[in-house]
């Protein structure tokens, strides 16, 4: 019996999982010093509302590479495997990177996407595409992240990966510190510049040490046309799902208010995001662990309980005067963004119960290679979010509007999740047990 068929233990789930929840934390953080940047900027509203824009933009065309690290976690199982993975990823890079890089320097396609499609007020619109042509690296960065992080993963050395964002934070906290000190460039770029390099800050200790992980495979060579065939329906839903920040972000564009609501919104999501992120996790946790189907049970169980100990967590930082202290004396948003963020992270309590219940269920699914059904889920995702923003956004203030299209979102995900898994009878994984990569 292998190491991945026996039974795990709690304390086993914990030392995999605590490292991510850790990392993840501490990476939502430099999104918080990031938003504490440009709240000391000459202009934070407007840095703010445009840096949200061209993050959530950039998001768009880094999220297909977010989905190497799911990938690698299914395939590589050593060198030569990992190399038909690096090839697939170098290829995808290379297309979103010809795709970004249109729409960021071809002025006609600049302004129809920025102004037509995203709405971008007049305002906003310079430093928001100013912003974007930072952000467009993000496919390249976080390519090369993934792939290396999905090598670390499969031989669960997620202590690696938390030394990784460590880099980061330290990264991202001197850049901003000394972006905004010395007022070298314009808001939006201390917050588009700290991000692209905080990414970079990772992927550089994540080649470090997931090259030196890689042992000669012991099995079958797999095909490429394999991996090309699990990984396009996830690049088909990673966009579906990216897209709908955008589309809300449109939607407020497009209310009374509108640069409050925007820099409101973002501001809220990064602190939020602190707590709420660990949960994104849950699905490797359940790739890993999942494999042996007398561990589902014990997975399942952890999964629900981290949720339900988050959404505690969240509500003291929602409704208590903690929240109020650490937006106005640590991050020292403007008072006018106060009451507005306020009530998007009332709306942000619903997160992690939503994304812990998507996260299993998506395990499950990437371990019998259902990726269609993962890919029908993030459709379904976008359309109600865009449904939400189109019959129903308007009736309420943006700050609630805003994340309440995200749950309306994730609530259809997840409805489709678990037909599908009904359907197929994934309740207990059905893969074959992955092997090894190395000491």
């Amino acid at each position: 019996m292998t190491e991945q068929e026996r039974a795990a233990s709690l304390p086993e789930l914990l030392r995999f999982f605590a490292p991510l929840a850790v990392t993840w934390m501490l990476m939502m953080f430099t999104h918080t010093i990031i938003s504490a940047g440009l709240a000391r900027t000459s202009n934070p509203t407007i840095a703010t509302a445009a840096y949200a824009i061209a993050l959530s933009f950039g998001d768009i065309f880094e999220a297909p590479l977010v989905m190497i690290r799911q990938t690698g976690i299914a395939f590589i199982t050593g060198r030569e495997s990992f190399q038909t993975v690096r090839q697939v990823t170098l290829v995808t890079i290379a297309v979103f990177m010809v795709i970004v890089s249109a729409i960021a320097y071809i002025p006609p396609l600049t302004r129809f996407t920025f102004q037509n499609i995203l709405g971008v007020t007049d305002d906003l619109y310079t430093a928001a595409v100013l912003g974007f042509r930072v952000t467009m690296f993000f496919p390249l960065v976080s390519g090369l992240r993934s792939l290396y992080q999905s090598v670390i993963l499969v031989n669960r050395r997620t202590i690696y990966i938390s030394l990784g964002v460590i880099v980061r934070v330290i990264f991202v906290a001197l850049v901003v510190y000394g972006l905004v000190r010395t007022g070298l460039v314009p808001g939006v770029l201390v917050g588009a510049i700290a991000i692209v390099g905080a990414v970079l800050a990772e992927a550089i200790p994540a080649y470090h040490f997931g090259s030196r992980l890689l042992q000669p495979d012991t099995g079958t060579p797999i095909a490429k046309q394999t991996v090309w065939r699990f990984y396009l329906p996830l690049i088909a839903s990673s966009l579906f799902v990216t897209m709908g920040k955008p589309f809300i972000n449109a939607g407020l564009t497009r209310m009374p208010q509108a640069t409050v609501s925007l820099a409101a919104f973002s501001v809220a999501s990064s602190l939020a995001g602190i707590l709420i992120s660990p949960s994104h996790n849950i699905h490797q946790l359940t790739m890993v662990f999942g494999r042996s189907r007398q561990n589902l049970p014990l997975v399942r169980k952890f999964a629900i309980s981290f949720s339900l100990l988050t959404t505690g967590l969240l509500l003291l930082v929602s409704f208590s005067p903690l929240g109020t202290w650490i937006l106005t004396g640590l991050i020292n948003i403007p008072q006018e963004m106060l009451a507005p963020t306020q009530l998007a992270l009332s709306v942000l309590t619903c997160f992690p119960l939503l994304i812990g219940w998507l996260e299993y269920n998506t395990g499950i699914l990437l371990l019998n290679q259902a990726t269609g059904i993962i890919s029908l889920g993030k459709t379904l995702n976008l359309l109600g979010t865009i449904a939400f923003v189109l019959l129903l956004a308007s009736r309420l203030p943006g700050p609630i509007a805003a994340p309440l299209a995200q749950v309306v979102g994730l609530g259809c995900e997840g409805l489709v999740l678990q037909v599908g898994m009904r359907y197929l009878g994934t309740g207990k994984s059905r893969s074959r047990p992955a092997r090894q990569l190395g000491a």
